[in-house]
């Protein structure tokens, strides 16, 4: 590590401003084309050949940013509106108006036809938790773990302590098939949230385009929807949205080692997904960006190895990547056998929020971050001494193809980096490549929504992020293959 290579912390910064001032960046929108041509930009300022850009047609839905074109009355009052359901169609400038129902989802009414459904999310289940649960909404086990505060091993994290998982937990409940199923005429998602947070909360998992119109109210404006919808009472929902043929596009580039164009040739990829609502979903391209311009300075002839830049663009489109597989680049790359190992980095800079009394307060910590890796113990060895010699905060190394030190599972390997293992338990549509790997992550927390712009962004924080993985890279720069094999899954 060269320090005088490293980006400056009023670089990075320079960076995170231009991902805010063009957010939201949804893939098609022109927020994002202005993103991906900052770092098409930069990467040509850094020495990269050979860009590729993987177009394709889709059809792109979008509305209002604001509430100027979707709107809620109910039993002749208007309610205030969080956000809208994306990929959720259109009612047109006259709305619908139908009688509300409640959806009591232990006891589910006998008809929605018709109507404008009410669903309030599902509570926190009770311990004993299912193994779902467990992996996605509580702290897993880990190969390695800061010396900082953290909630309790596999255990409910309340809202009031921090907001990590009860943003995700209640985000990936829709219920718009549900809706489709009865023949519903809309739908309003009731969160267990206040309004701060559920501003700007942008649908995820990404949904296919569908034609039942949806909307997301907070805990305290959804009360009155819940008791009109309980009294029959009826309301009128408004959801104006355009859908129009855009283009996708994957930015590929290389910054060439000392084999580049020859059979010889070896390549590490870096990847990340350049779409989302917020300053951190996704800024992981800036930090591959960073490594890029460290790289840079070393001539072409002592890079032991090609790096290998694919900027993907599916997480926030219509149906995210599995919809959009057979198009998608890596697919169809000539010569992925040449890709030896793989470094991954998505939401940089974060910082752990909590709900007290309605508001949105900072914990004055970083938000709990992961370093991924596979199964292999030099690997391993490597990122957990890369955390300690950057000093991240708030950090889980683990390596999910095995049991954590306590003998618990560790946090399943989420994000495009799936693409390095050789099996994973969830059904994403990308390819597998079976390499030497490491991913980092922040959980995202607060950062789901539009509304968390660069004002929640921590320069600190995401430089030392920058600095393990820039480590990381050099290290997969010069590794013996054979010794840093990972290992089948135990």
């Amino acid at each position: 590590m060269n320090p005088d290579w490293i980006i400056s912390a009023d670089e990075l910064t320079s960076w995170a401003q231009i991902r805010n001032e063009n957010l939201p960046a949804y893939t098609g929108s022109p927020n994002w084309c202005n993103y991906l041509a900052f770092l098409e930009e930069k990467l040509h300022e850094y020495g990269i050949v050979d860009v590729f850009k993987n177009r394709w047609s889709f059809e792109r839905w979008y509305t209002s940013d604001d509430a100027t074109s979707w709107s809620l009355i109910s039993d002749g009052d208007p309610v205030r509106v969080s956000h809208y359901d994306a990929y959720s169609g259109s009612t047109g400038p006259k709305g619908i108006t139908a009688p509300l129902i409640y959806y009591d989802h232990d006891n589910p009414p006998h008809s929605i036809k018709d109507k404008i459904v009410v669903f309030p999310t599902l509570p926190h289940p009770c311990a004993p938790f299912d193994k779902e649960y467990l992996m996605y909404s509580t702290f897993n086990d880990y190969e390695y773990r800061s010396d900082d505060p953290f909630a309790p091993l596999f255990s409910y994290v309340d809202p009031a302590e921090s907001v990590t998982f009860d943003t995700m937990y209640q985000l990936e409940q829709q219920f718009h098939e549900l809706a489709i199923e009865g023949g519903a005429a809309g739908l309003v998602k009731i969160c267990d949230m206040s309004y701060e947070r559920t501003v700007g909360l942008y649908t995820f998992p990404v949904p296919t385009l569908h034609d039942m119109p949806g909307l997301i109210l907070d805990r305290e404006a959804g009360g009155k929807v819940i008791a009109d919808a309980k009294a029959g009472k009826t309301a009128k929902l408004r959801l104006e949205a355009t859908i129009e043929t855009s283009e996708a596009m994957q930015l590929i580039a290389y910054l060439p080692g000392k084999d580049y164009g020859t059979p010889k040739d070896e390549q590490v990829l870096l990847v990340n997904h350049t779409d989302g609502p917020s300053i951190s979903q996704d800024n992981g391209a800036l930090g591959l960006l960073a490594i890029i311009k460290y790289f840079s300075n070393l001539p072409h002839e002592k890079r032991d190895r090609t790096l290998t830049v694919f900027l993907d663009c599916r997480h926030y489109m219509p149906g995210m990547e599995e919809a959009h597989q057979d198009v998608s680049w890596l697919d169809r790359y000539p010569e992925r056998n040449k890709i030896v190992s793989m470094i991954h980095i998505e939401h940089l800079g974060e910082m752990d929020y909590r709900e007290v009394d309605g508001s949105v307060e900072a914990v004055c910590l970083p938000e709990q971050s992961l370093l991924w890796v596979r199964n292999n113990q030099r690997l391993i060895d490597e990122a957990i001494q890369a955390a300690k010699d950057q000093n991240v905060r708030r950090i889980q190394v683990v390596a999910p193809e095995r049991r954590g030190i306590n003998g618990g599972i560790q946090q399943w390997w989420w994000g495009v980096g799936v693409i390095c293992l050789a099996e994973h338990h969830l059904d994403t549509g990308q390819p597998l490549l079976d390499i030497p790997g490491y991913g980092t992550t922040g959980f995202l927390g607060s950062y789901w929504t539009s509304a968390s712009g660069i004002e929640r962004w921590n320069c600190d924080h995401a430089l030392r992020q920058v600095k393990m993985m820039t480590q990381l890279t050099s290290f997969l720069m010069q590794a013996d293959l054979t010794e840093i094999k990972p290992q089948k899954a135990s």
